[in-house]
């Protein structure tokens, strides 16, 4: 399992665990569509993380891309 941080750009990958250490990410996360079993995509890494879930693009720091856990 590796998470979002250390995918390629254009990477896809199924959601398979949040680190659960920070709840207010979590819950932010959640909020936003980012939950297990959900579809993510790597659209880019530099300045900031953007992914890619649904129809909906999130931009995100290192510290939480590498929270999210996908295989």
């Amino acid at each position: 399992m590796m998470n979002v941080a250390d995918m390629k750009t254009g990477q896809k990958a199924t959601i398979m665990a949040l680190d659960m250490n920070n709840q207010d990410t979590v819950r932010k996360l959640m909020a936003l569509g980012i939950v297990v079993g959900s579809d993510v995509e790597l659209m880019q890494r530099f300045p900031s993380y953007v992914i890619k879930v649904g129809y909906t693009q999130i931009a995100i720091d290192k510290d939480i891309a590498s929270s999210i856990f996908v295989n």
